[in-house]
């Protein structure tokens, strides 16, 4: 009996130094998941930000300028310094999907006003771990119709 407990002496010591390597980079793959999952929340936010100050009014629509602010704005207030965002805005009748000149008709009725944003972020995970991509793009859109 007792020569059977010096054989197994070291081998909880091996155990341990082979499972702590495997256990920390599921650690560190579970940390960079969730980051980049917040990340994606945040851009889809940083966007619809910036498509609610422009669908807010019909002044505010013509403003793209202010529309990308406001997204730049949500982004910073969520921790992303890097967020890049572009707005427009456009116009479509009723019940299509296709884009139409603003000034045209659409069967005598004025087309609807929209505007949308786009915003871009380039996630970096914390270390270089194998099979995981170092770098994510995220991008979101966000389109909603002039009240």
């Amino acid at each position: 009996m007792k020569s059977l407990l010096k054989k197994n002496a070291g081998s909880a010591l091996v155990e341990f130094a082979i499972f702590t390597p495997l256990l920390l980079l599921m650690c560190f793959g579970a940390m960079d998941f969730s980051r980049v999952v917040y990340a994606g929340v945040a851009v889809t936010n940083a966007a619809r930000a910036g498509v609610q100050y422009g669908a807010l009014t019909p002044g505010h629509s013509g403003d793209t300028s202010g529309m990308t602010q406001a997204a730049l704005d949500d982004a910073a207030n969520q921790g992303l310094a890097n967020l890049s965002a572009s707005a427009r805005n456009y116009c479509a009748c009723a019940g299509s999907t296709a884009e139409v000149d603003c000034t045209a008709t659409c069967g005598g009725v004025t087309p609807k006003g929209y505007v949308e944003v786009t915003a871009s972020y380039t996630f970096n995970t914390l270390g270089n771990m194998p099979g995981i991509p170092s770098s994510v793009a995220l991008s979101r859109k966000a389109s909603m119709r002039v009240q």
